[in-house]
């Protein structure tokens, strides 16, 4: 171990030996450069700027009493003791110092870089405050403030070793927008808060918490955003927790993972009824559990929040009930109108208990309230609607003109629009409600994607819908209640509870990329009958993840391929243009009822497989009947007979297919009449009869008049039956061509055989 001191003046510190180094103060330069065994002394006598850089081996300790220099650079450093910085001098450097054995950092007032305490059994200790430009990481050993204030942008301890962090009475202020404090990892660490306050002073800073931890005071002390996304992930008890307002109108935003414990006071109260806050569980339609003292909570909304402890039953002033919530006492839901020209949503006095009525800010529409923008609201430009929870919004009889430009929101309840309303923002809205949020667009194109995410609730169509957007359904239900849900895409993959009923409605996806995705199709229910009809003239996947679409029909509407992947079951599959395809995933089987698809006489449909290996289609019964398809690597099975039709293309690989056309089926019962005689009622395709009158031509010979449909004749030619009878009732099945000459198949109670007529 050796003293090195500082004798280079302006140059770096990295592992070249040069003149920079004394062993004495103001010495000889050309000492060896410091290791981590030698204490490094800037002095008085010491000059210039000094640049860590790449290349130093550190040092045991650094004292900078008396330097009035600069100590620059970038480079890492580790140091196995203290650091001491100066008054006098200028540090500008941000490198990363390791404090690898037991020491104490003093700064002096100095901002510094990130530090990392790393080493068995060691104890970093704060000699006065500290100032970090990065974050505070306690990988091995302990960190302790010594009751000094602490400034930096995290801290972090997110491993299973052994360490300690105690905080005594510090003030510990972080401003990482993200992990602030970051206890992932919990095992093996022993966090003492002391009665620290921690101020999270981020846009989206989050209390990350592997397990459960016990803090003192935390404030979430951010405002400059109506928007922040403040959150806790872990289980933790609080002495005090508070939660910021917005310094303007909009809201701010804790989600939790996790019950929480406060012992004293969870203040989470808006500025006022438009600068509100909200709290809410990070899952919709998982509660989370506060155990409270005492909750001062007005103008804070609430979602998924069970108020638990002394706290329980409080009633807040105007309180934003998002669903969900139990221990909390909310207003009732009241109607506020739009009444002033004023184009922000929670513009000042801008809404009144009455059309045209005074407007208060009291007034502001809350998630359980219903918000009126009628004739009498005197705006005719752009109302924005901001960052809020928002109500339900009914500007149906509104004809005068205005525009409705919409944030991203978070909806709780009906919307519909009048003709006057034009809609702007391509911005995602999300609906949460738990009961039926009716959607009127009467006739608007809607510029934004919809977003269904309500557990318990539903989106229910109350007119056809056209969006130039995605449709995504998370949680809850879509309800196209007959009418048509026109989108440039669904999703609705997850596995979470949630239901698509159709009630006789369609689908159209006449986008192409994202298309139908189900793919994971867990806890999907698709009800009811209607059809999923995908336009786009290019090629369009349908993602089924191997769900039940047995009422819906997937229709290909558009000239490029619907390319199928999963197991599905589909009440049918149908086509409206020619040609185009149906390519299947390899190797999967796709269950049907009827089948509806047929080109025409050089516009073929394209039957077959995403890649070189077949597919299989499967119908339980009947008869499948096509013609001018094109298939190939596709297995025909399940129990029906599949017909191609005599014009389609047999592109090899194929199994169960038939290239000809669907016979007609005519099933017969025959009893006796009399001696030389035949006479029976045919009942052809829709029950239309034919009378029928037969004599005998010849000793084998049988010849006859038959209409069938709207008079077509057919002639018969039979074999003798019996010695002198025979009678026949005929039934022609519905999906048969009507007056079509061929091959009939006649079943009579005495034998079965093929006639031609």
């Amino acid at each position: 171990m050796a003293n090195r001191y500082w004798v280079g003046g302006t140059a770096s510190w990295d592992g070249t030996v040069g003149t920079k180094w004394a062993a004495t103060s103001g010495g000889a330069g050309g000492a060896s450069v410091p290791t981590s065994a030698d204490d490094v002394f800037f002095d008085a006598l010491s000059s210039g700027t000094v640049t860590i850089a790449t290349g130093n081996t550190g040092a045991k300790s650094i004292t900078c009493t008396g330097f009035t220099g600069t100590i620059a650079g970038s480079a890492a450093i580790t140091v196995s003791g203290s650091v001491t910085l100066a008054a006098g001098m200028t540090y500008t450097s941000t490198s990363v110092i390791t404090f690898a054995s037991t020491g104490t950092l003093t700064t002096a007032g100095k901002t510094i870089g990130a530090i990392i305490v790393s080493g068995t059994g060691i104890t970093l200790t704060l000699g006065d405050a500290l100032t970090s430009s990065g974050s505070i990481t306690v990988t091995t050993g302990s960190f302790t403030t010594s009751n000094f204030n602490v400034t930096a942008t995290a801290l972090v301890s997110n491993n299973s070793n052994v360490r300690t962090i105690s905080l005594g009475s510090s003030t510990v202020t972080l401003s990482f927008s993200g992990a602030a404090i970051d206890f992932g990892t919990i095992a093996n660490l022993t966090f003492n808060a002391g009665t620290s306050q921690i101020n999270l002073a981020a846009f989206a800073s989050t209390l990350n918490v592997g397990g459960s931890a016990t803090f003192y005071n935390v404030s979430y002390t951010f405002n400059g955003s109506s928007a922040s996304a403040f959150a806790i992930f872990g289980s933790c008890t609080f002495n005090n927790l508070t939660i910021a307002p917005p310094a303007s109108s909009g809201r701010q935003q804790l989600r939790m993972s996790d019950n929480q414990i406060v012992n004293g006071t969870l203040t989470c109260a808006g500025a006022t009824a438009i600068r509100r806050v909200t709290l809410r569980s990070n899952g919709t339609g998982a509660p989370r559990i506060l155990t409270v003292a005492n909750l001062s909570a007005a103008d804070c909304d609430f979602r998924d929040i069970t108020i638990a402890g002394a706290a329980a039953g409080s009633a807040p002033t105007r309180a934003g009930d998002c669903g969900g919530n139990t221990g909390i006492v909310f207003p009732a839901s009241k109607t506020v109108y739009r009444v002033t020209t004023n184009t922000d949503w929670s513009g000042s006095s801008s809404w009144a208990t009455s059309s045209g009525g005074v407007g208060d800010d009291s007034n502001f529409p809350l998630a359980q309230d219903v918000a009126v923008i009628d004739n009498n609201t005197p705006l005719t430009g752009s109302l924005n609607t901001g960052i809020f929870n928002i109500s339900a919004i009914n500007s149906s009889a509104r004809t005068t003109a205005i525009t409705l430009v919409f944030a991203v929101n978070e909806n709780y309840g009906s919307i519909s629009f009048g003709s006057g309303v034009i809609l702007s923002g391509a911005n995602s809205q999300t609906f949460l409600g738990r009961g039926t949020m009716n959607f009127t667009s009467a006739g608007k194109t809607i510029p934004f994607p919809i977003v269904v995410q309500s557990t318990t609730g539903t989106f229910a169509l109350l007119d056809a819908l056209t969006s130039t957007q995605g449709v995504t359904l998370t949680s809850g239900n879509i309800d196209l209640n007959g009418f048509t849900l026109t989108c440039a895409s669904f999703s609705g993959s997850g596995t979470s509870t949630r239901a698509l009923i159709f009630d006789g409605g369609t689908f159209v996806i006449s986008g192409t990329g994202t298309g139908w995705t189900t793919a994971t199709a867990t806890g999907l229910t698709v009800s009811g009958s209607g059809t999923i009809s995908m336009t786009n003239a290019a090629s369009k996947p349908f993602q089924g993840g191997g769900a039940s679409y047995s009422g819906i029909t997937l229709n290909n509407g558009g000239a490029g391929a619907i390319t199928v992947t999963g197991s599905n079951t589909f009440g049918g599959l149908s086509n409206t243009v020619q040609p185009t395809s149906f390519l299947f995933t390899a190797g999967t089987t796709t269950t049907i009822t009827n089948w509806n698809v047929k080109g025409t006489a050089g516009n073929l449909v394209t039957i077959g497989s995403i890649t070189a290996a077949s597919h299989t289609l499967s119908k339980a019964s009947g008869t499948v009947s096509g013609d001018y398809l094109s298939i190939s690597r596709s297995t025909a099975t399940g129990g029906a007979t599949w017909y191609a039709g005599a014009n389609s293309t047999d592109g090899g690989n194929n199994s169960g297919w038939l290239f000809s056309a669907a016979p007609i089926i005519a099933v017969m019962a025959a009893s006796e009449i009399g001696p030389d005689s035949l006479a029976a009622n045919a009942f052809i395709g829709y029950a239309v009869t034919a009378a029928m009158a037969a004599s005998e031509v010849g000793p084998d010979i049988l010849a006859a008049n038959v209409f069938i449909g709207y008079a077509v004749t057919a002639a018969m030619a039979a074999s003798e039956i019996g010695p002198d009878t025979f009678a026949a009732l005929v039934l022609i099945e519905p999906f048969s061509p009507i007056g079509v000459p061929g091959v009939y198949l006649i079943k009579l109670r005495s034998f079965t055989e093929h006639r031609r007529f």
